[in-house]
């Protein structure tokens, strides 16, 4: 669920049975780069250029040039670029590339409880030259391709794990143990694909199988917004491309968002972006967006 927003984002997939994501993506203009996302992935950053925020879990990481990151499976986070020029790099682990058919304790003691969040890595890493360059390793075996390359970047990815493992783990919270993600997962992704449809608090709750006001509470801990706070910032942000993009009505994009009362649209709209609707200006023709 990868979004890019003022940010270049380059998705390189390697091949369907070699499931490692590797891209680089620059920004040249301050601001978040991406929505609030999650993915069931491991992500390491790599801070290549300038400085950033990175917001994880609600929780704000200032980061700089050298500074590797790790977002965990299923943390909510997304980037800030805090400078004229940023450049990072990622590799997204799929675990089950590195699990094996055979049940091993590889599998029981690492990669099992990494999936289900009983291991958690710490965020920020600073000045750990061997991490870098087992990183950096993978990056420059995916560009040269040689002959066993695949097999190379297998290899540094247990090595990157097990550097991970003997100096970066952290304590697995009560608030993490209780986040309930895969409870909620599916009524987050729900609101991502049908923000633009009638949806309450209560029809919500029903799909969680738990009450409104757990649901708001368990929410939070996600997002960091109440559930209509996030549909209302879905909407407002899917406006704001159409009002960029297209040369319509304020009272046809407030419909086309969800919203059935344009005024509260302009005024909610106006709340979330600093500028009325009627005033936002319109993208050069042929520009580029996420």
């Amino acid at each position: 669920m990868i979004i890019a927003g003022n940010g270049q984002m380059i998705h390189h997939n390697i091949k369907s049975d070699f499931p490692i994501n590797i891209g680089r993506r620059e920004s040249v203009e301050p601001g978040p780069m991406l929505k609030k996302h999650w993915h069931e992935e491991l992500m390491i950053f790599y801070i290549e250029k300038g400085n950033a925020v990175i917001h994880c879990n609600s929780e704000p990481i200032p980061v700089s040039e050298g500074n590797l990151v790790i977002i965990n499976c299923n943390d909510i986070h997304y980037v800030e670029n805090c400078c004229d020029h940023l450049v990072e790099t990622y590799i997204l682990i799929d675990f089950n590339f590195l699990r094996s058919q055979q049940e091993d304790i590889c599998q029981t003691a690492y990669l099992t409880p990494l999936i289900q969040n009983r291991i958690r890595f710490q965020n920020k890493i600073e000045n750990d030259g061997e991490l870098l360059s087992q990183f950096l390793d993978v990056i420059n075996e995916y560009e040269q391709k040689q002959p066993g390359y695949e097999l190379w970047i297998k290899s540094c990815l247990y090595r990157i794990l097990a550097l991970l493992l003997r100096r970066y783990t952290i304590p697995v919270t009560d608030e993490i143990k209780n986040r309930q993600h895969h409870q909620l997962l599916p009524v987050i992704k729900y609101v991502d694909k049908h923000f633009n449809q009638k949806i309450t608090l209560k029809s919500l709750a029903a799909m969680a199988n738990i009450c409104p006001h757990h649901l708001c509470r368990l929410f939070k801990s996600i997002t960091g917004m109440p559930p209509i706070a996030y549909v209302n910032y879905l909407r407002i942000n899917a406006a704001m491309k159409l009002l960029q993009q297209h040369d319509l009505p304020v009272g046809e994009v407030a419909l086309t968002v969800g919203f059935s009362d344009s005024n509260y649209f302009s005024r909610l709209f106006k709340k979330y972006k600093n500028i009325s609707p009627a005033k936002v200006p319109k993208e050069p023709a042929g520009a580029k967006t996420g």
